[in-house]
């Protein structure tokens, strides 16, 4: 019997996934800045500061997003966490609070800041001999940036 549609794995666009990750980094970096000046901070610069790096976690959030739709693998690592990347309009409407040891959600942005420093890197490789290698590299960032993304959230 012939098949009227076969599902082939769709390429991934290394230089869109580059500049996502960049972005992604982007936003990390800058939600790292108002989390440590938070830290010196007192009373209503603090929850400003404060707003501002759980805003700049929705937008890495957003970022994520599309990251997932681009990259199923991502996508299936991020559910089998327990992490559902959906869109923000159906989100619910209740306020975030900081619940989090500041220092610790320092040092897991500095992580995430990594991990997509090297999936940038990954996807600037074309034609590497140790393919095999960057695969299963890919795999491991995967699991453990799903693992991280998950612990800033349940901070949050």
């Amino acid at each position: 019997m012939k098949k009227i549609f076969s599902r082939r794995p769709l390429t991934v666009d290394p230089a869109h996934m580059i500049t996502l990750h960049q972005e992604a980094i982007e936003q990390l970096e800058l939600m790292r800045t108002a989390v440590d000046a938070s830290e010196h901070a007192s009373d209503i610069m603090r929850d400003t500061l404060t707003r501002m790096a759980e805003n700049h976690w929705e937008a890495y959030l957003d970022i994520l997003h599309m990251v997932c739709l681009h990259d199923e693998s991502f996508a299936a690592v991020m559910k089998k966490h327990g992490f559902e990347v959906h869109d923000n309009e159906s989100a619910d409407t209740e306020q975030r609070q900081f619940y989090a040891n500041r220092l610790l959600i320092l040092a897991l942005l500095v992580g995430l800041i990594r991990r997509h420093h090297r999936f940038s890197y990954f996807y600037s490789l074309r034609a590497n001999p140790m393919g095999d290698y960057i695969k299963e590299s890919v795999a491991m960032e995967r699991e453990h940036t799903a693992a991280m993304i998950g612990m800033v959230q349940n901070m949050m």
